[in-house]
Order: C-alpha cells, then structure tokens, then sequence
C-alpha cells in the first residue's frame, strides 16, 4: 500500500513539473493574445519587449469596449509625439536602398508566406501603411520601442476611425534592425520578416487567417531601421 502510495506522489510531482515547464515556456515565448471572449475580458501579462498580439472585437456588441495592454517601462523617450507620415526615408549611406522599396518587399514576402500556408494574400491598405510609418518614424525619433507609446497610446487609439469601424480585428508587429551590411531592400525585408517568423507570437500574427489586408510602414534613421506592421480583418 505504501508503495503505491509512493508512486502516485512521484507521478504527481513528474505531472506538476511537466505542466510547470509547458506555463514557462508558454510565457517566455512571447505569443499572447488580447480581446473579448464572449464579451469576458482577457488577462493579459506585462509583455515582451517584442509584444506581438491580437485585438478582436464583435462589431454587433456596440457595448464592448477592448482591453488595456499593460505598458512597458521605458523611460528613454523625450519630446512630442510624431504624427506626421514621414514619407521615404533612405537605409544605406547612398541612397540607393529606400524604405518605401523595403515596404514593398515586406509585403510581398508576406504574401508569399500566407500562399505557402494555404491562406489568402493580403491587400495592401495606403491609410494603415501611412499609421505604421508614423508611428516608425516616432519609434526613432524619440528613441523607445513598444506597442504602447509613452502617452499610453495602443494599437487601437492608433488606428483611429478604421477600428472598429472598417476593421472588425487588428493586430500590429514591429521591428528594428540595424542597417550595418545592407545592400539591397529584398535582404533587409528578409531579415525582418524572417525575425517575425521565428518568434511564435508574431508568427501567429502573420499566419492569422482572418486578416485580409495590411499596412507596412518602414522608417531608417541612418543607423537602424523600424518596420511597423499592421494587420485588418474588414470582412
């Protein structure tokens, strides 16, 4: 009797260790979603400097209001806010790579990825690629990398009258890289959405079926570039 006693509690401790180590890894990736679940709020846990996430909301409940990430400490960003698309800046020293060219590129890998997937190519959207841009060019500018701004400014704010009117889901993926070594913008656009995809929470983002449209701002301040993506679900 004691003996089974015995390996029902080593059981039990190997069960709880396991399951331990699945939460942890769970949390260190970085995938978390945020949104309404049959109109409960969601948890959510401080995140990732790469936070990436998903934002849902049901359109016929008027009354659902989406919840606040929490925001990230960062204490580094000084001045007003940019709100102004900066329009084509240049990554390399010459000129001849341009952040509209790595734009295009992006997108197109995209594409490319969710084809390879089995899933619908998506539009690309002029408003939400011009919101990326500026809130790319604010990431540089005033030196902080997060999903919130330091106003406490989230996705959805950025988005403005598209959300929830036009776009019934929202996501956002960001990036920075360093412009050290690029020569062309299909290598950097690779980079980065490579980076995207080895990080299971962005990875979901990209690979999510429902959106079916996206904007890709991209903004180079001489020494790194910050890639802004936006993702809509207008159907």
């Amino acid at each position: 009797m004691l003996g089974r006693i015995l390996a029902v509690f080593v059981r039990t401790v190997i069960a709880v260790a396991l399951l331990s180590a699945v939460l942890s890894l769970a949390v260190t990736s970085g995938a978390i979603d945020v949104g309404l679940a049959d109109g409960e709020q969601i948890d959510t846990p401080h995140p990732l400097p790469d936070w990436p996430f998903t934002w849902e909301i049901v359109i016929e409940n008027e009354s659902s209001q989406v919840g606040s990430p929490a925001q990230l400490d960062d204490d580094t960003a000084v001045g007003e806010p940019v709100t102004d698309d900066p329009g084509t800046s240049t990554v390399d020293p010459t000129g001849s790579v341009t952040s509209d060219a790595v734009e295009v590129a992006i997108h197109e890998r995209i594409n490319e990825i969710r084809t390879e997937a089995g899933l619908s190519p998506l539009e690309h959207d002029d408003e939400m690629a011009s919101i990326a841009r500026t809130y790319s060019h604010d990431m540089a500018e005033r030196d902080f990398f997060a999903h919130v701004s330091p106003e406490g400014e989230r996705p959805a704010d950025r988005f403005g009258d598209l959300f929830p009117n036009s776009c019934r889901g929202i996501g956002e993926n960001l990036a920075v890289f360093g412009t050290v070594g690029t020569n062309d913008a299909e290598t950097l656009a690779e980079r980065i959405v490579d980076g995207w995809m080895e990080s299971p929470g962005h990875r979901d983002n990209i690979l999510t079926e429902s959106w079916d449209r996206q904007g890709i701002g991209v903004y180079a301040d001489g020494s790194s570039v910050y890639a802004t993506q936006k993702f809509c679900d207008s159907r």
